[in-house]
This record gives C-alpha cells, structure tokens and sequence, in this order.
C-alpha cells in the first residue's frame, strides 16, 4: 500500500509523539485517553497522517503536547529543553501508535476508536521489547475482531445485507467481504464507497476505518 511518508521519517515521527505522549502523561498529569482525544482534536494527529514535514521531522516531543495542549484548552506554555526521556509505558503507547497509523494507513482515530490507549498500555509488557512486526500483527487481529463500522451502520439503518446490496448496487459477496473486514474498505473504488454511503444516508468518512 502507498504510505504518507518515506520510512526514512518513522523513526523521527514515531519517538516525537512517544516523546509527546510520554510528556503529557508523566509530566503534566493528563490521562492517556484525554490526551490522545485532544490530539485528534487539534489537528495534530492529522498533520502526522499526512506526512506534513513540520510534524514528521521538524517538532519535538514537547513541543507537539505544548501545541495539542494549546490548541484544546488556549493555555501557553514556554518550550522547556529535555535531554533524556525515559521509555515509559506512554512513550511506547506513543511511539507504537504512530508505527501501526502509518504501517496500516488507518487514522489515529479509528485506532483509538477500536482499541484505548489502556488497552495498549496493558500490551506493553508482552510487546515492547519485540520487533514491531508482532504489533502490527496484534493490532491486525484486534480489528478482524472488532465489528466493521459499515456492519453498525447498516444495522442503524435496519437493513440487511441482501437490501444493502440492492439498494448500493453493489455485490452481496463485496458488502460480505467489508463487513468481515476480509477486504478493506479503506481501500475500495471511491464509487462503492459512495454507493454505500448514499444508501446508508452518511458521510464517506463515516463508513471508513
């Protein structure tokens, strides 16, 4: 699949927002969950997701929590300098997020969506020393677990998958198939996805994961 960013910025993007997490948790107090939501919240995550240079390689770790923290509540603080940061619970949380984010070219939303960060906390003893690959892997079965969003929508709309199919026009076996995540909707022709989402009456962002 086509990624945002070159590998080559990974290492960079994925020790800031440890770094960043790491900071917001154990220097300031905040909640994992809260934290992480205000970063959705402010645009960070996006400018990550998209590879923008100044988020990928040009900020630091604090310097990223002093923007969400900013962004979300207007309080301003001045950039401290830090020489060393400890590998934390958070920072791996942190630094693992944004490897799966642009390893599987979900959003940092719908991770946290299907999987909170006390989830990924509890994961840190059994993975933290591996190699990230057994990561991506967990987090894969985590999803083919957890039940697609097309699925919740249908079912919000009281439709089966037989009246989905013949009011999309789209084939019983593909709305099959994206709903048991065996094909990624993510990845399907913008005009099925469009189908759907005129059938089910929401936004295309909606039914993505």
């Amino acid at each position: 699949m086509m990624h945002a960013y070159s590998p080559l910025y990974l290492g960079k993007a994925s020790r800031t927002v440890g770094n960043m997490l790491h900071d917001a948790v154990e220097v300031y107090g905040i909640s994992g969950d809260d934290f992480l939501r205000r970063f959705i919240q402010s645009d960070v995550a996006a400018q990550i997701e998209c590879g923008n240079p100044k988020y990928i390689a040009g900020k630091s770790g604090l310097e990223m929590c002093y923007e969400v923290i900013e962004k979300t509540t207007g309080e301003v603080y001045e950039i401290e300098v830090v020489k060393q940061y400890d590998k934390s619970p958070a920072y791996w949380v942190g630094w693992m997020l944004t490897h799966y984010q642009w390893y599987s070219g979900r959003s940092f939303k719908s991770i946290l969506e299907t999987i909170s960060y006390d989830e990924l906390v509890g994961l840190y003893k059994p993975l933290h020393e591996a190699d990230v690959q057994k990561s991506y892997e967990v987090l894969d079965a985590h999803f083919q677990r957890s039940e697609s969003k097309l699925k919740k929508i249908r079912r919000r709309c009281g439709l089966t998958q037989e009246e989905l199919a013949g009011a999309a026009g789209v084939s019983l076996n593909t709305i099959r198939a994206y709903e048991r995540k065996s094909k990624d909707l993510n990845k399907a022709q913008m005009d099925i996805v469009m189908k759907l989402a005129k059938a089910l009456q929401c936004n295309i962002p909606d039914l993505l994961e």
